[in-house]
């Protein structure tokens, strides 16, 4: 890291907002960090002898519902008290959003914008106001899908470095938290990149394996029977109103088969496939070569971090994951300087980050919801990405 990345408006722009969060949260008594507080007794519970799954450990949705795996990573919090821990919790997730906005800027500038002696902290900032809703919401319950969204970009990075067993022990940590993140494995499929595939898979699963040596043979496999049971109860139970398969069957197919969601992962990834299999053509006119880890990687990878929300059934928090994207495009227009498009973008980014009970109502906030307009804002976004990605590969010599 660069004593640059330290010392910028970025920065400052950052701890200003994660350290007024906290006050806020302090000052209202609201510095509750809810879903934090299900980890942290789960782990209890988990050391302790006590139930893991299908035990509410907080009002409302307050089920762990991740991995065994993933009790082992937060089992360091348990030494210090529940508010020690928020606290401590709150400001690595603080680290965390900025990193990881400072890695996506590397990413960029390394593989499609270098704009020699422009650091680009100013168009990172930009790309960062989007997210901001969901960082909102992120430090106030306290989860860790902007650590997830972090390891992914990091490990794209470090593979890009050639450091196949460090991005894919970084990969296997993201698998076992949330197995849909396998779909970033698409782009790695299709240009043959066994080693980093066959590394995560093995690393994910000797994350797997570790359970057993706290629980026993016949209690780790009762501790992923209720797992797999918690995963397929939230997923049944869900009401998310985002997502690809609810925006179909909202508009278009109110009488919605039951395979629709299947037919929906199927298109998406004869799509997404077809794109990838067309960059590695161009990189291969272009002399780069298809079994490389390189620049062309990095937006495919993008994409599919953007897609996360869209394909599956995700917490409306984690659109962040296509703030990657949503950075590809407030650089690809400074490059270009196509600053005609910012007024027109403003619509769906609109629809994409400021849809809260704060600032619009809970009434109207809601009524956006049950419409998908998060969702359908959030495709919009990803399909102006791709039409930048497309052009600024042509204009690339």
């Amino acid at each position: 890291m660069k004593k640059s990345d330290l010392f910028n408006g970025f920065t400052l722009f950052v701890f200003l907002v994660c350290t007024l969060t906290l006050t806020l949260n302090l000052f209202n008594g609201r510095f509750w960090l809810a879903d934090f507080r299900v980890y942290y007794s789960a782990a209890h519970a988990f050391f302790s002898g006590g139930q893991v799954y299908h035990v509410s450990f907080d009002a409302g949705s307050g089920f762990y519902k991740y991995s065994p795996v993933v009790l082992l990573f937060f089992s360091p919090y348990c030494i210090f008290t529940y508010k020690i821990a928020a606290l401590i919790h709150f400001v690595i997730l603080s680290f965390a959003f900025w990193y990881a906005f400072i890695v996506i800027r590397d990413l960029l500038k390394s593989s499609y914008f270098p704009e020699e002696g422009k650091p680009g902290y100013l168009l990172i900032g930009v790309s960062f106001i989007p997210v901001l809703i969901f960082l909102s919401r992120e430090l106030y319950l306290g989860n860790i899908n902007v650590l997830l969204l972090l390891f992914c970009c990091l490990a794209l990075k470090i593979l890009q470095k050639n450091k196949i067993y460090a991005g894919s022990l970084l990969l296997a940590v993201v698998f076992i938290t949330k197995p849909y993140f396998v779909i970033l494995l698409l782009p790695l499929l299709i240009r043959r990149q066994w080693k980093p595939m066959l590394w995560t898979a093995i690393f994910s699963t000797g994350f797997l394996l570790l359970p057993f040596l706290f629980k026993g043979i016949s209690g780790t496999i009762s501790l992923y029977h209720d797992w797999v049971t918690a995963m397929i109860n939230h997923d049944l139970g869900f009401p998310e109103h985002n997502s690809l398969e609810h925006i179909l069957g909202y508009y278009f197919f109110p009488d919605m088969p039951g395979y629709l969601q299947d037919l929906i992962l199927l298109l998406t990834g004869i799509i997404t496939g077809f794109l990838i299999a067309t960059n590695i053509k161009r990189e291969q006119v272009q002399g780069i070569g298809e079994n490389t880890v390189g620049s062309g990687l990095a937006f495919e990878w993008f994409l599919m971090l953007g897609l996360i929300p869209s394909l599956f059934k995700a917490d409306w928090v984690q659109f962040m994951y296509t703030g990657p994207a949503i950075a590809y495009i407030f650089f690809y227009i400074a490059r270009r300087k196509q600053y005609f498009l910012i007024p027109i973008l403003l619509v769906p980014l609109f629809f994409f980050s400021a849809n809260s009970d704060d600032l619009l109502g809970r009434e109207l906030s809601h009524r956006f919801f049950v419409m998908g307009l998060t969702g359908i804002s959030n495709i919009v976004l990803l399909a102006v990405a791709v039409v930048m990605f497309v052009r600024n590969s042509e204009m690339v010599k």
